[in-house]
């Protein structure tokens, strides 16, 4: 229908190594040189984001392979991560109840129970921010001294280094293509993107996409065969990648029209003693 290859990466939302990394680059490569005939192509996209970095290495070997046009299309999630490689293509094609999310950067934080926690990146730098102003506005700084010696300033540091190439991620890629020539707009989506929204979980559907954020989408019509044929996909996708693998190992799927591949995870507790 769209006249382009079409390949499908599809991760599995109850598994705990769904999220994007830098093990999914072989596997994509491989799904990448089945369509290798083709300068066009549309990504199927369902993932609620992961490294940064690996999504930008995905999204540079899309938009290599795929010189003339490459579009992405988002049934339901395509959240943080995967919202950074939808910015860099061409167009976002959108489900009506698809949904983007912000980019802004998540930092692991261990927790005194020792459990991991992700929180955002700027919730480090607005939390000391408060702290400041609170003590302008009279509190004595002997009431925040046990909160302050829990801030190391080199976790301040990484955070500001994690927002900066963020917002520089989505400023180069949207001036290369989707915003080439709204450098400006590109500029002001990249801040909205990651300093706008308090949520990282926030939802933007097609019309704050395409309002707000100004980027290059379309809704795919609900009554269309398009839209008919992209949800059975993506449903078929996820009972897949949920049921087949043994043993719920399945966290990844990735397809072309000629390969179907999937990463399997088995997670296994050791003994209690």
């Amino acid at each position: 229908i769209t006249g382009r290859k079409l390949i499908v990466f599809t991760a599995n939302p109850q598994h705990p190594f769904a999220s994007i990394m830098q093990q999914d680059v072989p596997l994509f490569e491989d799904m990448l040189r089945s369509v290798s005939d083709s300068k066009k192509a549309d990504l199927m996209i369902s993932s609620s984001g992961g490294d940064p970095n690996a999504a930008e290495k995905m999204l540079m070997m899309c938009r290599g392979r795929f010189p003339e046009e490459f579009n992405v299309i988002v049934p339901n999630l395509a959240k943080s991560a995967a919202t950074m490689i939808s910015i860099g293509s061409d167009k976002i094609l959108m489900g009506y109840a698809a949904e983007l999310g912000p980019i802004d950067p998540q930092i692991e934080r261990i927790t005194e129970t020792g459990n991991r926690e992700m929180l955002p990146a700027k919730s480090f730098i607005e939390g000391l921010e408060i702290v400041r102003q609170k003590v302008k506005e009279g509190d004595p700084p002997q009431m925040y001294l046990s909160m302050m010696a829990q801030i190391r300033p080199e976790i301040l540091s990484v955070c500001e280094n994690a927002i900066s190439e963020s917002r520089e991620f989505a400023q180069r890629w949207l001036k290369q293509y989707m915003m080439k020539d709204q450098p400006e707009q590109a500029e002001e989506t990249s801040r909205l993107l990651i300093d706008e929204y308090k949520s990282h979980g926030k939802v933007i559907n097609f019309i704050e996409a395409k309002d707000r954020l100004k980027l290059n989408v379309e809704m795919i019509d609900f009554n269309s065969d398009l839209w008919n044929l992209v949800w059975e996909l993506y449903c078929r996708s996820i009972q897949f990648i949920q049921v087949s693998p043994p043993n719920g190992s399945g966290a990844k799927l990735y397809e072309s029209e000629s390969v179907s591949l999937t990463m399997n995870v088995k997670i296994t507790r050791a003994p209690r003693n």
